[in-house]
């Protein structure tokens, strides 16, 4: 294995390590010993790579939106017109939330961050700002293909739906019972009825889902 790739391996144990501490036991659990443990290194590993528990978390972050987008290329998203993508978008991330512990754990983190007034909130809405730009690239597309109402102001559209997912993921972490299929059907049609346009629409449940098949293949990663 080149030196490179030994680099790699060692960074993806370490992130892996980290999120399965926060999905396990929390926030409190996420030490540079318990880290290192856990992937299998020392302590001064993790801080030699990552300099700081910051650094550590911005990669994690990274990391979480990189394998997204993996999920995302291989729900063939980018075959779609703009607002069939924005549903598909919803759709992938509520399917991962349910099940996938690595995307549980970013509301963890977050809704810490949150609590405590951390000096890690600004990696946070850095994070948001990456799934602004990635739902107003869709925007665009959907008003270059008809599929959505031009006039739409993308700035406030892409915020209220960012806003909705993150609401709606963290109300599934504190309550058992959160009807999450039901309210992700709901914001499609929200989506749809706010910003589509008057061509015919394509309804997701009618067909076996994307999102599902592609959580599925990247659980058994």
């Amino acid at each position: 294995m080149k030196q490179s790739e030994r680099r790699k391996q060692s960074s993806d144990k370490l992130i892996n390590a980290y999120l399965e501490l926060a999905a396990e036991e929390g926030v409190s659990a996420l030490t540079f010993d318990k880290i290192g443990i856990r992937a299998g290194y020392s302590r001064n590993l993790a801080f030699h790579k990552f300099g700081s528990k910051s650094g550590l978390l911005d990669a994690v972050i990274n990391h979480l939106h990189d394998s997204m987008e993996v999920v995302r290329q291989e729900a063939d998203l980018e075959t779609l017109s703009g607002l069939d993508a924005l549903l598909l978008y919803c759709e992938i991330h509520f399917e991962s939330l349910e099940e996938l512990a690595e995307i549980r754990a970013y509301f963890v983190l977050m809704s810490e961050a949150i609590a405590t007034l951390s000096d890690v909130r600004p990696l946070f809405a850095q994070s948001h700002v990456r799934s602004n730009t990635e739902l107003r690239r869709l925007f665009i597309r959907g008003f270059d293909d008809g599929s959505l109402r031009k006039g739409v102001d993308i700035e406030m559209a892409t915020m209220m739906i960012t806003t909705q997912i993150i609401g709606m993921s963290s109300q599934y972490l504190i309550d058992p019972d959160f009807p999450l299929k039901a309210a992700a059907a709901e914001l499609q049609s929200l989506i749809r009825n706010a910003y589509g346009s008057a061509m015919p629409k394509r309804v997701w449940n009618e067909s076996p889902s994307r999102a599902i098949a592609t959580a599925s293949r990247l659980r058994q990663r």
